[in-house]
């Protein structure tokens, strides 16, 4: 059993390079729920995310290269404050951002794939995120009683 986990361990990954990636399905920008200029768009749009202002933002992406070439994720713009961290060696990127206001923002990243012989190639894409005011806290105790 141990020298069939080990030999899977050494071989799958392997038999996954090379291997072709999975058909990419964008997202329409008509089925965004929310409103937003069309100039904020900037190469393929990625998608949306909703936070709420005061709340930290992490998303997580990833891209798939079937050559296992080495590639980078960079942040072209953003709100501020924004941060890209890079994981090239699980081929994902990682936003990070804590709103302090309501609004829509974009974030349009780069992944540059590097051959190891040939010109880099990159695909820039822009998420879209709307931040939504702080919900209303209401302390305990009231409401729910009888109008006095």
């Amino acid at each position: 059993m141990v020298r069939v986990l080990a030999v899977a361990i050494v071989v799958l990954p392997l038999l996954l390079r090379g291997a072709p990636c999975p058909e990419v399905n964008l997202p329409a920008m008509e089925d965004c729920p929310f409103a937003f200029g069309p100039s904020l768009i900037v190469g393929q749009y990625l998608g949306w995310i909703r936070v709420e202002a005061g709340r930290q933002l992490v998303h997580t992406r990833t891209w798939c290269d079937p050559d296992d070439d080495p590639a980078r994720a960079e942040l072209l713009a953003g709100p501020d404050g924004m941060r890209l961290f890079n994981k090239p060696r699980i081929s994902s990127y990682t936003l990070v951002w804590t709103p302090k206001r309501a609004g829509v923002f974009a974030a349009v990243v780069r992944v540059t794939d590097e051959p190891r012989s040939g010109e880099p190639a990159g695909s820039t894409g822009t998420i879209l995120i709307q931040v939504a005011a702080p919900a209303r806290r209401v302390a305990p105790g009231l409401c729910g009683g009888p109008p006095r």
